[in-house]
């Protein structure tokens, strides 16, 4: 039985980022709308999720519940800001690292691209003129 060639992780990290950047410049309000709506439900559903918790477990009254899910959102924010501001340097040092070595290559491979025909020139072109038009769409 013959298995068709699966593209390897770097052909897929490929796709997935020229994917993501002509979704950012075609629809870049409407991405940014998106991620915030994400981030509202998602906080909606662990305040009223905290809420029942509290609500059932120490049978409280309203107010009361409010207080204490208030303290517990605010000191978890405080401790992902904390665990955010450790880690940071040694990310932010790797991802830069991956980035130029991706940017280097994508480079190369589009330099490659560009000199092997006038066809290639001319797919090129028109594909950042397409980005650059859904950009100012």
């Amino acid at each position: 039985m013959n298995f068709p060639d699966f593209p390897d992780k770097h052909k897929i990290f490929r796709l997935l980022f020229w994917s993501g950047i002509a979704i950012l410049f075609a629809a870049p309000l409407e991405v940014f709308h998106l991620l915030l709506g994400v981030i509202h439900s998602l906080f909606e559903w662990i305040e009223a999720s905290l809420d029942f918790i509290i609500d059932v477990v120490f049978d409280t009254k309203l107010h009361s519940t409010q207080i204490v899910v208030f303290y517990i959102m605010i000191a978890a924010i405080f401790y992902g800001f904390y665990r955010l501001w450790k880690g940071w340097h040694r990310f932010y040092g790797e991802k830069k690292q991956q980035l130029l070595m991706f940017f280097s290559d994508e480079i190369a491979n589009i330099l490659t691209y560009w000199r092997e025909s006038v066809g290639n020139k001319i797919k090129l072109v028109s594909a950042v003129a397409v980005l650059i038009f859904l950009l100012f769409i």
